[in-house]
């Protein structure tokens, strides 16, 4: 932003404004001494600050104000966020008309040209949300980092799928609007936002060999929510590519099975084939030691990443599942689970000598 250059002398008070011209620079020195105290940080500061105001073509004697404007729960920059900045009436002087600007794509803001030796107050303001007016004394440049509360954060999971067949998607690009938050899906076709201020963003969704997918999404103040989005597949011409038949589970792939299995050396890993000689899951428990109870004091289930509790499946009501629905199943020490896994284990699960096994299903 940028002012119209002003006189030298305009906005230094008036007993100033009379002196002479030795008188001034008897002013100049005293003013020196008076800010030799600052830190060297601060004076890089506000030189850097008086370098960018000065490039603007202002006067000597004005000054700069910026700042970061963040929520000041979650400390996310607020970009396009607006600044007012008010001056405080003083007897025998004009009051300036109120500076209003907009910051960047960081949630930086900047302005220069400032009256020096003036009194001003400064407010954040971002959509509906006003933040809290902060008192500043232009005696010199400064930074000024102001914050707008925008409620309590709310921890938000997507999960990106395949609308054909509902398997997870990895590697999904999300981006967020107008806060410039971002993030690629896990292994299983999640991820978490632990922070996110409340508002209605823009959602943009890609990943290459599925439409774009852009829609609205509204966080609410304090809330624990999970969003599901579907992605369609679309037809993209690629160059000549060598096929080749590797037998592997499309499913379990996506889902790091085969990855872990070459990583977890004490561990029990098998797919469908290598175990339709059973009858049923529970046979398969009672004759696979890593499988069974006894082999660690306790025992996590997860059923398609998700702990079988919440789906309504225990180890006692296990063979209730169809056993030609199972695709995989994996098992080995909690402590040796990679992070994939253990993001879905309950915070209240004891790990200590503990069993997780997967199952993963139709």
């Amino acid at each position: 932003m940028s002012f119209p250059a002003r006189p030298l002398l305009r906005g230094i008070v008036p007993p100033l404004a009379r002196a002479t011209a030795p008188a001034l620079t008897a002013a100049a020195l005293a003013l020196a001494a008076a800010l030799a105290p600052y830190s060297a940080m601060g004076q890089e500061e506000e030189e850097r600050v008086l370098r960018i105001c000065r490039q603007l073509g202002q006067a000597e004697l004005e000054v700069g104000i910026e700042g970061t404007i963040r929520d000041d729960e979650s400390k996310v920059a607020l970009a396009g966020a607006t600044v007012v900045i008010r001056y405080e009436a003083e007897r025998g002087l004009p009051t300036p008309e109120d500076v209003r600007l907009e910051a960047d794509g960081r949630g930086r803001y900047q302005a220069c040209g400032l009256e020096a030796f003036r009194e001003i107050r400064v407010r954040a303001n971002y959509g509906s949300r006003r933040g809290k007016e902060r008192k500043v004394e232009l005696d010199r440049s400064k930074f000024v980092d102001l914050e707008v509360d925008m409620g309590d954060a709310a921890f938000v999971v997507l999960s990106v799928v395949d609308a054909a067949d509902g398997r997870p998607v990895a590697g999904a690009q999300i981006d967020f609007s107008p806060l410039p938050v971002s993030g690629v899906t896990d292994s299983l076709g999640r991820v978490a936002f632990r922070s996110m201020p409340p508002l209605t963003y823009g959602l943009r969704v890609a990943h290459i060999g599925y439409a774009p997918l852009e829609t609205d999404i509204n966080i609410l103040t304090d809330q624990s929510a999970e969003f599901r989005v579907e992605l369609n597949t679309r037809a993209i011409a690629l160059a000549p590519i060598e096929v080749r038949v590797t037998g592997r589970d499309p499913f379990l792939l996506t889902s790091g099975f085969y990855e872990r299995r070459q990583a977890i050396d004490e561990g029990y890993f098998a797919t469908y084939p290598e175990i339709d000689q059973f009858i049923h899951l529970g046979q398969l428990f009672q004759f696979k030691r890593e499988l069974s109870i006894r082999y660690r004091r306790n025992q996590l289930i997860l059923l398609n990443g998700r702990p079988a509790s919440r789906l309504g499946f225990n180890r006692r009501n296990l063979g209730e599942l169809k056993f030609d629905t199972v695709r995989g199943i994996e098992a080995y020490r909690c402590s040796e689970a990679p992070p994939e896994i253990m993001n879905q284990v309950p915070n209240t699960m004891l790990l200590t000598d503990c069993n997780l096994v997967a199952i993963w299903t139709y």
